[in-house]
């Protein structure tokens, strides 16, 4: 088995780190050799008690810098460099020439493809366009949960008053404001009052979602900063919605079916390969707000017919996107690497 050098250098929580996370637990699982590594200061590290650290800046030659040397070294220390950034691959490329690089592809990015030796896609659509490129050594590892989870396998229940959630970056490609407008026509046009929309997250679109709010009079709608407490959330939440115009995976629908709540999200890339539409999960047409509405007004009105849903969703996670499933794609994807 190969002795791997495992990189992200990016220093925040985002889905990168997430899944460079996720990878490790995989690593550790099957007992490969990995030298998990990450640039100082990344708050990745407090959840990995024995990574390496190495400080380099990603913007500056790295032949210039200081850390150059402690790099050369660890790259010759291992078979097999694992990257999860375009940038990471260029610089160890630049660092280890002749080493055999594997970049994991997060979304549909052009930048520095060619410099790996093997392309790990985290979902269907991803795959698809690296060999729309027509790239060679590519591989599927659907993107799964970090941990062994217990799942839920109580009888699903309804709030009384239906909980919806929604997660994510306030930016254009993730839609929340078709997800502001549908609350405003749940509300306005409909007439629904027995629900609580709740929007967790940050970013620089915060301050047009709020005025939407208020101009829609979307008085069921709360937009709140992120929340450190994510799975709490979602085990509180009947429904999560993911508006999104474009997503390349979506971390947040696993872990919400995990949670057996109803995933309503739009047909926007990779929830089509995660959710089968009616029996896990709903698919509605993406920047259609009027579409969303009329879908969660369905859950609002008849919950109880919803409820099989939800016990799917959680089936479908175990068997696809879990910890377990995931060690016998890595361990394959590593064979036929011939490591």
């Amino acid at each position: 088995m190969a002795e791997i050098l495992h990189v992200c250098s990016g220093k925040g929580l985002g889905g990168t780190r997430t899944v460079f996370l996720a990878h490790q637990r995989v690593f550790d699982a099957l007992g490969v050799e990995t030298t998990p590594l990450i640039r100082r200061g990344a708050l990745i590290g407090e959840k990995l008690p024995n990574v390496s650290i190495v400080d380099y800046f990603r913007r500056i030659p790295v032949k210039w810098q200081r850390a150059y040397s402690t790099m050369q070294a660890l790259a010759e220390a291992h078979d097999l460099i694992w990257v999860h950034k375009p940038v990471d691959c260029h610089i160890w490329r630049t660092v280890a020439p002749e080493a055999k690089i594997v970049m994991v592809v997060h979304g549909f990015q052009n930048t520095n493809l060619e410099k790996a030796d093997y392309l790990v896609a985290v979902s269907v659509p991803v795959l698809e366009h690296l060999r729309a490129k027509g790239l060679r050594n590519t591989f599927l590892v659907n993107n799964f949960l970090p941990t062994e989870l217990t799942f839920p396998d109580q009888k699903i229940l309804w709030n009384d008053e239906l909980r919806i959630s929604s997660f994510g970056f306030f930016r254009r490609k993730k839609g929340f404001s078709d997800l502001v407008k549908a609350v405003g026509i749940l509300q306005n046009e409909y007439g629904c009052r027995n629900f609580q929309a709740n929007l967790f997250g940050n970013g620089r679109l915060s301050p047009v979602l709020r005025l939407q709010k208020k101009f829609l009079e979307a008085e069921n709608l709360s937009i709140n900063g992120w929340t450190e407490n994510m799975p709490t959330e979602l085990l509180r939440s009947d429904i999560v919605v993911i508006p999104s115009r474009s997503e390349s995976f979506s971390m947040v629908a696993i872990e919400a079916m995990a949670a057996g709540c109803l995933v309503i999200s739009t047909r926007c890339g990779g929830p089509e390969f995660i959710i089968s539409d009616g029996y896990d999960g709903i698919l509605v047409e993406k920047q259609n707000p009027q579409a969303l509405a009329a879908k969660i007004r369905e859950v609002i009105d008849h919950p109880e017919q919803f409820s099989y849903m939800r016990e799917n969703a959680i089936k479908t996670v175990a068997q696809k996107f879990s910890l377990k499933s995931a060690k016998d794609v890595i361990s394959e994807v590593l064979r036929r690497m011939r490591f």
